[in-house]
């Protein structure tokens, strides 16, 4: 390298890191043999194709991307579910909802579960509920109840009345958060929805809904534009009789980890199917009730249970003092402060139908952090047997007097709902912060033989921000939220994605950043700059933490990246920018508080809001750090609190460069330096918590001096997490929002929908690598799109012909990995590998007449595969499996692993094919699992051509041999 270097004075160390970067390698750390490979991989420069399409005039008919697909990678470790219930009379369907996931079903209690809800325009679900009397409608509240500072928000109520096949919405939008819906069990068109509202500002719909028309219509019959319901129960014997929990609750914009309890919060009984309400008050908290969850027992409903959060202490017992008592004295100065009394929440009993409640118990592993929790369930067979989820699911048998826990490991899993099936109460559904778990044995007296289906078969992570890990092939990491940090291979070591792939790791928690390390694959920097050894999953010692020179502001998530033009750079941030150069051994902090220092309390919010403070008091923190890839010492921040502030001389002096439009509270939730113009960026805001949902994105071309808003395009009313720019096409950028993706070919100007098959749920990352694209999700895990080469090659002249074929990427030909005898069967979680071999894209603008052919033409122009739109004249697959007779008499193996080959499609759009450059086996030779000899390998240079209505198109390109081999020992 450093005699290329010498050859080619312009070509400098920087130059060369900073496309090692780019290609997921970093060659001195590869032996020779591997990096005399990979070395025209790292030093290969941007296409002039890409970079010489230049700027598209919009819009970008989506017709021209149709035949991308993102592919799921997992993990399969479950995200949070707050909703979940079986369904009477069918003991193997169950229901969950995730808080960003969409809606889940088994149909074989819980051996796999399937997705049913993501065809519709919200992911985040609070509630869920059957009809007892018809089991094949379903109610669905959107909108999380469980109100973390990373809430996602739903848009009303949807009724399946197929179980789950079809959806109809049915109104009440602006709920945005509902904790339950409750059906009459006799008439499923009666029904009540206790919705929380809006959390960040005054709204009219919340509180109790009722519809007697199956939805169609409602009516709100308890509740104010400031207290909303968050749980609603009906006697199972007399559906006139109600129970209702209502909550006022908001959040300020700055960082507290729990919501408030506003004034107005109690329990309520209605006698009259809902149309007036009295409150329960005897033996309950007189004020301060937060969140409730009630239950009534189904073989005796006088008995009716309650779980209250109420943070308010208990006074203290008043006694007259004794004559000549002693006057009590004020500790002294400095002494420590006594503890404050308890609050009053507790698990409560009423006996008389609510008239009168005994606190039996004030456990607070029963009540506590009670904005997260507080559900309640009654075995349908004993009055005396309870269920409270919480940190542990918690069991009593004796009406509360006392409890074992059920199910509960170190580090606390989280439960929010359980549900009995009503015809065997060892039936339950658990609802918790990893998933939906079931049990066949909830009644076993011994919690240590109680058993439980799997949570690691859910493909539902809350993924904050993601960080390829240099390997190769390369992992992607981030932090789960409530699970902790995961890496995850881009392509299996098998033969997919599996179990074998993802790991739990140390950096990055459950909300950090992770930072993978370009110069040393497989070591990944997380949180404020822990760094850690995946592949030996110890920490790297000798690393410190950065110091600040006052107490630390942080909000759940703070930034933690690498530069781009000089990776040796790592940038965290408080309320300072820290830097370290020699891995995180020292720091230097670069330059003062970057946060607003006035205080500003947004109008939205009501008293109890405005008051609440945690660790950051009413200050903001540093949100996103963007270092430019152009030149190293230029660094670009932006703060929760509504700034964006830069530097030029690495921090030795900064400049506040926010857009006028931008107020206080107005989050910068990303800022991209640009990749070709070191003057450019461009930062994404998300003000929300102001009340304003409207999406934000901002470009400046002259270092901050301007800015444009650039968000035509993007839906109304959905907010941006992430703006990323393409590092090799220039104009190409993609933009992730709470409920999607989109993608602009024109730097901004115009967007337009990246959606393809991705299900709607909130787009946290996005990262260009190499020719691939990844997303983190906030509900279903990691997401890629295989080799972006069509997006960056479209230009005007893709549609001036009837097709047109676009320019192949270099493939490597990967030795694909099998699972060495007995394949990982289906029903087991896993995600697809990425293809193998050629990726090979075309376009036709409209439906073929005739047959379309494609042909891979070897070195001396011979056909050595050719697919076809004529399913008859296909040739068969090289490679694993093909070549031979056809087999006759009995398959071996079922249907499920016998995949048919498609025809090449000949209908209107942008199409692919993968070619798997493998040549034909010997006839009737065996895999090479079962004894068979080894794969014959293509590499070198091929063409693809493309034939319809008689015209031809050919393109070139390389197939490479995995480099892994090439690094074996001979």
């Amino acid at each position: 390298m450093a005699e290329e270097a010498e050859q080619n004075p312009t070509f400098t160390r920087r130059d060369f890191l900073s496309r090692a970067g780019k290609f997921s390698v970093a060659l001195s750390i590869f032996p020779p043999s591997l990096r005399e490979v990979l070395r025209p991989i790292a030093l290969e420069p941007a296409s002039p194709e890409a970079l010489g399409h230049g700027v598209l005039s919009a819009p970008v008919s989506p017709d021209l991307y149709s035949g991308l697909r993102w592919r799921m990678i997992g993990p399969f470790r479950g995200g949070r579910v707050a909703a979940a219930t079986g369904v009477p009379g069918r003991p193997n369907e169950f229901y969950f909802g995730a808080v960003n996931g969409g809606v889940w079903k088994t149909i074989d209690g819980g051996r796999v579960w399937f997705p049913i809800f993501d065809g519709q325009s919200t992911a985040s679900i609070g509630a869920i509920s059957v009809a007892t009397s018809d089991p094949n409608i379903v109610y669905v509240g959107s909108g999380e109840s469980t109100l973390r500072d990373s809430v996602g928000y739903g848009n009303g109520v949807y009724k399946s009345v197929d179980a789950g096949k079809t959806w109809t919405h049915l109104g009440l939008e602006e709920t945005h958060h509902i904790g339950k819906i409750a059906i009459d069990p006799k008439n499923p068109n009666n029904v009540f929805v206790a919705a929380i509202g809006k959390l960040y500002a005054a709204n009219n719909e919340r509180g109790i809904f009722r519809s007697r028309d199956g939805g169609r219509t409602w009516q709100k019959v308890l509740g104010d534009e400031n207290v909303g319901a968050v749980e609603v129960v009906i006697d199972p014997s007399n559906s006139q009789i109600v129970y209702t929990g209502l909550w006022n609750t908001r959040r300020p914009p700055w960082f507290t980890y729990a919501p408030t309890n506003g004034a107005g919060g109690g329990i309520f009984k209605s006698t009259d199917g809902g149309s007036t309400w009295t409150q329960l008050t005897n033996g309950l908290p007189k004020q301060g009730i937060g969140r409730t969850g009630i239950a009534i027992a189904p073989t005796n409903p006088n008995r009716v249970y309650a779980i209250v959060d109420c943070l308010l202490p208990e006074a203290p017992p008043q006694f007259e003092p004794p004559l000549n008592a002693p006057v009590p004295q004020p500790a002294p100065a400095g002494a420590r402060p006594s503890s404050p009394p308890p609050g009053q929440g507790g698990f409560f009993r009423s006996d008389d139908a609510g008239a009168t409640w005994t606190r039996i118990s004030a456990d607070p592993a029963l009540w506590g952090r009670g904005w997260y929790f507080e559900k309640i369930a009654v075995d349908p067979t004993d009055a005396d047997t309870v269920y409270v989820p919480n940190v542990a699911v918690n069991r009593t048998r004796d009406g509360g007097k006392t409890w074992v826990v059920l199910r509960g490991s170190p580090g606390g899993d989280d439960y929010h709902q359980a549900w009995i099936n009503p015809a065997d109460p060892n039936t339950m559904i658990v609802a918790g912060d990893q998933g939906a778990v079931i049990t066949r044995n909830a009644r076993t007296n011994d919690p240590r033989e109680v058993t439980w289906t799997s949570w690691l078969n859910q493909p539902t992570a809350q993924i904050y921000h993601l960080s390829v890990d240099y390997r190769f092939p390369y992992w992607v990491t981030g932090a789960q939220q409530d699970s902790g940090a995961i890496a995850v291979r881009s392509r299996g070591k098998f033969a997919q994605i599996s179990m074998h792939d993802w790991e739990p790791i140390a950096p990055g928690g459950e909300s950090g950043y992770t930072a993978g390390d370009r110069l040393n694959p497989g070591v990944v920097y997380g949180g404020d700059g822990q760094r850690w050894n995946l592949d030996a999953n110890i920490p790297v010692e000798g690393t410190s933490r950065p110091k600040s020179p006052e107490p630390a502001r942080g909000d759940w998530t703070q930034p933690l990246v690498f530069s781009r033009a000089d990776p040796h750079s790592l940038y965290y941030a408080n309320q300072f920018v820290f830097k370290t150069t020699d891995g995180a051994k020292t720091w230097s902090q670069i330059g003062p508080d970057l946060t607003r220092p006035e205080i500003f309390v947004p109008p939205t919010l009501d008293v109890a809001a405005a008051a609440a403070v945690d660790r950051n008091g009413k200050r903001g923190v540093i949100y996103t750090i963007a270092p430019s890839p152009l030149r190293a010492p230029m660094v670009w921040i932006g703060t929760d609190d509504g700034l964006i502030q830069l530097t030029l001389d690495d921090g030795k002096s900064w400049q506040n460069v926010t857009p006028g439009a931008i107020t206080p509270w107005s989050r910068v939730t990303m800022i991209e330096a640009s990749h070709f113009d070191a003057n450019s960026a461009y930062a994404s805001v998300d003000r929300h918590q102001l009340q304003d949902f409207e999406p934000y994105i901002y470009r400046t071309r002259d270092m901050g001096k301007t800015w444009q808003k650039i968000t035509r395009g993007l839906p109304a009313g959905v907010y941006v997490h992430v703006i990323k720019e393409d590092p090799l096409r220039r104009g190409l950028l993609v933009a992730g929002t709470e409920r999607g993706l989109h993608i602009s070919f024109d730097d901004g100007d115009n967007w337009q929908p990246l959606q393809l098959n991705m299900p709607v749920t909130s787009m946290r990352d996005l990262e260009f690598y190499g020719n691939d694209l990844i997303v983190a999700t906030h509900g279903r895990g990691f997401w890629v799109i295989d080799d972006i080469s069509p997006l960056r090659q479209l230009s005007d002249a893709v549609t001036r012909d009837d097709a047109y074929l676009f320019k192949p990427a270099d493939a490597i030909n990967f030795i694909e990995g099998t699972d060495n005898g007995t394949p990982l069967q289906k029903d087991e979680p896993a995600a697809e590998n990425p293809p193998n071999g050629a990726v090979i894209d075309y376009y036709l603008k409209r439906n073929a007449v005739g047959t379309v052919t494609m042909e891979i033409l070897d070195a001396s122009g011979a056909a050595i595969r050719t697919f076809s739109s004529d399913p008859n004249a296909q040739r068969p697959p090289t490679g694993r499996g093909g070549g031979g007779a056809a087999p006759t008499g009995l398959a071996r193996v079922s249907p499920l692993w016998q995949p048919q080959p498609e025809p090449l499609a000949r209908s209107a759009g942008m199409h692919r094919v993968v070619w798997n450059p493998l040549r034909e086996r010997p006839r009737g030779a065996p895999p090479v699992d079962e004894g068979g000899p080894q794969d014959t390998l293509y590499i070198g240079t091929f063409t693809a051509k493309l034939t319809i209505n008689g015209k031809s198109y050919t393109q070139p390109f390389t197939v490479k041999p995995d480099p892994r081999a090439r690094a074996l020992p001979a």
